[in-house]
């Protein structure tokens, strides 16, 4: 793809998860058409899950307090699951040393209430547990093995603070091999220039804090892109697909993660599916316009959702997502 570096800020905001919905409740997403970026055209929801079909890796983005968004997530999910029963899941949300809570709860085997406890969903991912509880039932009842792709905070602020080769062994565990020589790369331009263009309207934005910031992002991005990796090392499955529930500013583009897994993994095929909340469907030229096309293999107008019950809505945030993982949980019992 082609890339203009200076999206319209509303495009922007959106891509970077800032955008959230507060309107009518969600009628079924099936009804809404696709932007196919590399046709050029549209398609219908079902066309695109049946493509889905070949692809190892698929990431449906989200802003993380936008329950279209993740009625979007579920849709795909349910899809993929009824066409491939050795479908896994990766979440940012989660540690990849929470790993063997998440198989308990997806195994049956630790009830909600108390997962939810031993998972300090609080503390490690901090959004309101409403909006994800729809798609962690699904992958409790069908079994869906999720996989934690994050690395507990201290590995990044470590990354940022003192540099990767100073990292103490217990925070080096946690990296893939040769992290450090991939964390820069010629293959991510795109991606930096979008990053700091979002980063530039963060107030107090300096050029040394925007790419303090950026070098976090990169290094949250390589550890989720080899724990995406690791799921397929660990299950010699040939059938094997991983859904990827990410915000979207870790694949844009199908760059961030996406860029990490291919180092790994270039023969993969990888589609990334980016929603966007609207009203209605935008025409072509609109798309082309503000160049939304250039954001993932397909675009997604879904329609507004109400917040489920149980969420608190806080006022519209005024500054790009957070580039830190989530604060430092307690080690798990």
């Amino acid at each position: 793809m082609d890339y203009r570096p200076l999206l319209p800020l509303p495009a922007l905001l959106m891509a970077a998860g800032l955008v959230v919905s507060n309107g009518e409740p969600a009628s079924a997403q099936s009804n809404r058409p696709i932007y196919d970026s590399a046709a050029g055209s549209f398609i219908t929801v079902e066309t695109m899950l049946e493509r889905l079909d070949e692809a190892e890796v698929v990431y449906v983005g989200e802003s993380h307090t936008d329950f279209a968004h993740h009625l979007a997530q579920l849709e795909v999910l349910e899809s993929m699951r009824a066409r491939n029963g050795s479908l896994v899941m990766g979440w940012e949300m989660f540690h990849s040393s929470q790993q063997p809570l998440l198989d308990a709860y997806t195994g049956g085997w630790l009830p909600e209430i108390e997962w939810l406890d031993a998972i300090y969903w609080e503390e490690t991912w901090g959004h309101a547990y409403p909006y994800y509880e729809p798609l962690l039932d699904f992958a409790r009842d069908e079994k869906v093995r999720i996989f934690g792709l994050n690395a507990p905070r201290a590995v990044v602020r470590g990354v940022r603070t003192e540099g990767e080769e100073n990292l103490s062994e217990e925070l080096a565990y946690w990296l893939p091999g040769g992290f450090w020589l991939r964390l820069n790369i010629d293959s991510e331009t795109e991606y930096k220039a979008w990053f700091m263009e979002v980063a530039r309207h963060m107030p107090s934005a300096t050029d040394s804090l925007m790419e303090s910031m950026f070098h976090s992002q990169t290094a949250w991005n390589e550890i989720m892109g080899w724990n995406v990796v690791k799921a397929f090392n660990l299950i010699p499955d040939p059938d094997l697909q991983v859904l990827v529930i990410v915000g979207s500013g870790h694949a844009i583009f199908g760059q961030g993660i996406p860029t990490r897994v291919a180092l790994h993994r270039p023969e993969f095929d990888q589609v990334v599916i980016i929603p966007h909340t609207s009203e209605s469907v935008m025409t072509r030229s609109e798309i082309l316009e503000e160049e939304l096309h250039l954001e993932g293999d397909y675009i997604w107008f879904v329609t507004p959702a109400e917040d489920p019950p149980g969420v608190e809505r806080p006022e519209m945030p005024t500054m790009p997502p957070r580039t830190m993982p989530p604060p430092s949980m307690p080690p798990p019992a």
